[in-house]
């Protein structure tokens, strides 16, 4: 796994670094497992606003820790080919405009593009949006989709979730909850 080797996990571990009493962090653990394991270890009930700062935080590192893995250009096409391994397309496109079109095809839970790299999982690629929303909702793995860190690349993956039969065949549309 090419994006795998000499990785490090720079802007989730700053982000638990940050909670120094949470000392049993695992960064090699899911991050969402690790951030819930944290809410439950503060006693952060529901809507409690340190929960809330948190979570914001932890959406900011996450999308940084996407946008560091994967990259956010474009037009790079070594960051497309570095996505399509992942996602096991084979072969892997030789084209950026190939690579596009294949990765806009594609239905994967974006929080477990950033988790392969901590847990070396293998990416679950789902047939169909409604298949990807399913698993999203039943993980709760919901990927910020508002966020200012958000990359161009980044764009490319995301997914309406909350209602995919309104999306249309791909997917794709308009949701202000997260991916």
């Amino acid at each position: 796994n090419i994006v795998t080797q000499n990785y490090t996990s720079s802007h989730l571990d700053a982000f638990f670094a940050r909670y120094p009493l949470f000392s049993s962090y695992d960064p090699s653990a899911p991050a969402t497992t690790e951030f819930r394991r944290m809410c439950r270890f503060f006693r952060w009930g529901g809507y409690d606003d340190e929960k809330r700062k948190a979570r914001e935080l932890f959406q900011d590192a996450l999308t940084q820790e996407f946008n560091e893995i994967y990259g956010t250009d474009v037009n790079k096409l070594a960051s497309w080919q570095a996505l399509c391994r992942i996602l096991e397309i084979s072969p892997v496109p030789d084209k950026l405009k190939e690579c596009r079109a294949v990765v806009r095809q594609t239905h994967v839970n974006i929080v477990d593009l950033v988790d392969t790299q901590r847990t070396s999982e293998r990416v679950n690629v789902f047939p169909s949006a409604l298949e990807l929303s399913v698993y999203t909702k039943e993980t709760e793995k919901y990927f910020p989709r508002e966020n200012a860190y958000a990359g161009g690349l980044l764009r490319y993956l995301l997914r309406q979730i909350m209602n995919p039969e309104s999306a249309g065949p791909s997917g794709e549309g308009e949701t202000r909850r997260g991916r």
